[in-house]
């Protein structure tokens, strides 16, 4: 902050015609910067700015801070205001400006660092005892936090035969190996390995009890994923009593607030769009109609507490084979999900959240993925940013979006927002893809999505 104000108070008044008189021209600006420092440090943590959260992703990095720059912008226009002092709305630009590249830089530095060979990562080195789902989503989770200190180098799991005694691996080997319980401590001492993570829904066996005894004698760290780890929707707190650990689970409900202040930005904003993007869609409905005789239609899908509701997009075939150059423009440029502020507006979705699917899938949610149906179904969301379709499975999608409702707040819903302004401009400018089909026959999808977008062959 010190030095953006510095290089922008010497960037306005150094070419200009007043003297510079550097000292006293930034003294002036002492008391805004307390006020810009106190601002800024409740804005970086309610919001989580240390370019981490959620996994190391430049476009979500670079929307947060975005996000975050135009409130202490706003906050610090307010401040001048009430104060009645006049601070060079030239210099407030460049501080702006300045600070918000000084930033991204800051987070590109601490990512160098934490991946470099600067880094001592050979007390990182980490094996996942397990192979279902939890161990294959904890390997996801580290590999998008550089910053985390594990390095998995593989997995262990008990052995399926019955008769065998021991565990099999998936380790820094040629192939799958199997070898004996007394052999696992040998073999991790080989393979270097200082951490132990039990990602297991049942991790009470003999064998992987002596295990977990043997590696806390070697002086391997034993990490543990609690069962029902997967409650999203549920805060977890662990208690200790007596040593003996207590974890509870607090059921997090929304607000009455909070779905107060969702529906307000959900009106304003989505509003404001619509304003903006109707010259736009009036001009691709009379295209749709000139050519097919109805510019809209409707879909049936599932929203809030599962009510269906219609869902209106542009009359475009969207998985067409042989698509005409106008579809495949509205398609690519995501014009044909549009319409659908107008089911914002109505009440029936939201601009951020999960999105909405059809009866026939919803009838066959978990009780866990029911969950995603709590909160209005959204234009983009969490799932979609991360590169989700309508052609992956309800299970992926369920983990993003449970994990936007257990930690939504405004901020948030403002960053995804942009995130998914970025992903349209780079996906509407790149080179066009070849169709694909779906695994489920139907297609790709053409949902707005955000930050990554996904080759769904290779998904």
């Amino acid at each position: 902050m010190i030095g953006a104000t510095a290089l922008g108070v010497y960037a306005r008044y150094a070419g200009s015609s007043e003297p510079l008189d550097f000292p006293a021209r930034f003294r002036s600006y002492s008391l805004i910067l307390v006020v810009a420092a106190a601002a800024w440090t409740f804005l970086y943590f309610r919001m989580t700015l240390d370019g981490f959260k959620g996994g190391w992703r430049p476009l979500a990095m670079f929307s947060q801070i975005i996000v975050g720059v135009l409130l202490l912008m706003i906050a610090l226009l307010a401040f001048s205001f009430l104060a009645q002092h006049y601070y060079s709305r030239l210099v407030l630009l460049y501080f702006a400006i300045l600070f918000l590249l000084g930033l991204v830089g800051l987070r590109y530095g601490a990512r160098f660092l934490v991946t470099s060979r600067l880094r001592n990562t050979v007390d990182d080195r980490c094996v996942i005892l397990g192979h279902g789902q939890i161990a294959r989503e904890l390997a996801n989770k580290i590999a998008c936090h550089p910053e985390l200190p594990f390095q998995i180098v593989g997995f262990l799991f008990p052995g399926e035969a019955e008769t065998f005694n021991g565990f099999t691996t998936f380790l820094d080997l040629p192939s799958q190996a199997s070898v004996k319980t007394l052999q696992v401590l040998d073999l991790l001492a080989q393979q270097n390995v200082h951490k132990l993570i039990i990602a297991m829904p049942e991790s009470h066996g003999a064998e992987i009890l002596k295990l977990i005894s043997g590696c806390r004698r070697a002086s391997i760290q034993v990490h543990l994923i609690p069962q029902w780890y997967d409650l999203y929707l549920s805060k977890a707190e662990l208690l200790e009593i007596d040593g003996l650990p207590l974890l509870t689970l607090q059921e997090r409900n929304p607000l009455a607030i909070r779905s107060t202040l969702k529906r307000t930005i959900d009106l304003v904003v989505g509003f404001s769009i619509l304003l903006l993007a109707s010259p736009i869609l009036a001009f691709a409905a009379f295209v749709v109609y000139s050519r097919k005789g109805k510019a809209f239609r409707t879909e049936l899908r599932c929203g809030k507490d599962g009510i269906p509701f219609r869902m209106y997009r542009l009359n475009v075939e969207r998985h067409a084979s042989h698509p005409k150059p106008y579809e495949r423009t509205l398609v690519r440029w995501s014009m044909t999900e549009l319409p659908q502020l107008w089911n914002v507006l109505k009440g029936d979705m939201s601009l951020v959240g999960p999105r909405p699917e059809a009866p026939e899938r919803v009838k066959h949610y978990s009780d866990w993925q029911r969950q995603r149906l709590k909160v209005h179904a959204g234009v983009t969301g969490l799932a979609q940013v991360h590169g989700l379709r309508d052609q992956h499975s309800s299970e992926d999608k369920a983990h993003f979006d449970l994990q936007y409702i257990f930690n939504w707040h405004p901020l948030l819903d403002l960053s995804l927002m942009l995130q998914t302004v970025w992903t349209l401009l780079f996906r509407g400018l790149s080179q066009e893809p070849a169709p694909a089909q779906s695994s489920n026959g139907s297609g790709p999808s053409t949902d707005i999505v955000g930050s990554e977008v996904v080759d769904v062959n290779r998904s």
